[in-house]
């Protein structure tokens, strides 16, 4: 049986102020020169996860000072910033592919061996709706042919996806405006901050406990 190792979520019973040095830690090793978690679309999210993480200090600060309402601020952070730490453990699962040393590159801890997701059979249908806010566009997911429970939808958006392929769970783009969402547990996903008037193209894949689904139909849509 093939067996392979997946980020360990034990980050979220650390306390708050060791969470703050485990995040951090996690950050810097993303974005360190020569990291594969490196991606011209990941800047921007990157900066904002750095925010919340030092969110966190700001309220532990707070705190600290007996301000009213503190230690409800400090939890509000810690799940802000969770959120983000999550996303990225999941974008390490699916670059790592099953490689502790990869996943142990990121700052992340991997996994005991456990056995290898399967494929999730059926394929995921792609549509879209138009919004009239300026540089948005609603993606919606009909699983209907996939049974599976608390999906997490992937989805790739760029201006070219013939530069998309897929080698295992790894995902490779030369699209430098390619965009990469992660999002649990949601069949549609409400898009913004896209470039007005530009055409666009995306797919999606769902991942859940089963496995993995191929690759949705690409639709193509102008924003």
């Amino acid at each position: 049986m093939q067996r392979k190792q997946n980020v360990a979520r034990d980050y979220k019973q650390l306390t708050p102020e060791k969470k703050v040095i485990k995040y951090l830690t996690i950050y810097g090793k993303m974005t360190a020169a020569g990291s594969p978690f490196i991606n011209p679309s990941l800047v921007f999210t990157y900066a904002l996860g750095l925010v919340k993480i030092n969110a966190i200090t700001t309220a532990l600060n707070a705190a600290a000072n007996g301000g009213d309402g503190t230690v409800d601020a400090v939890h509000k952070a810690e799940t802000a910033a969770e959120k983000f730490i999550d996303n990225w453990a999941d974008l390490v699962d699916l670059i790592a592919g099953g490689d502790s040393i990869i996943i142990v590159s990121s700052g992340f801890d991997a996994t005991k061996a456990e056995s290898t997701s399967g494929v999730i059979n059926g394929q995921p249908i792609l549509d879209f709706t138009p919004q009239k806010q300026a540089g948005s566009v609603l993606l919606h997911v009909e699983t209907k042919s996939i049974t599976v429970d608390h999906p997490t939808i992937t989805y790739v958006i760029g201006s070219d996806l013939d530069t998309l392929s897929r080698s295992g769970d790894l995902m490779f783009c030369t699209d430098v405006t390619i965009r990469l969402f992660c999002i649990t547990g949601k069949k549609e996903a409400l898009v913004t901050g896209l470039p007005a008037g530009t055409k666009l193209q995306c797919v999606c894949v769902v991942t859940s406990t089963a496995g993995v689904s191929i690759y949705s139909n690409v639709i193509k849509f102008q924003v």
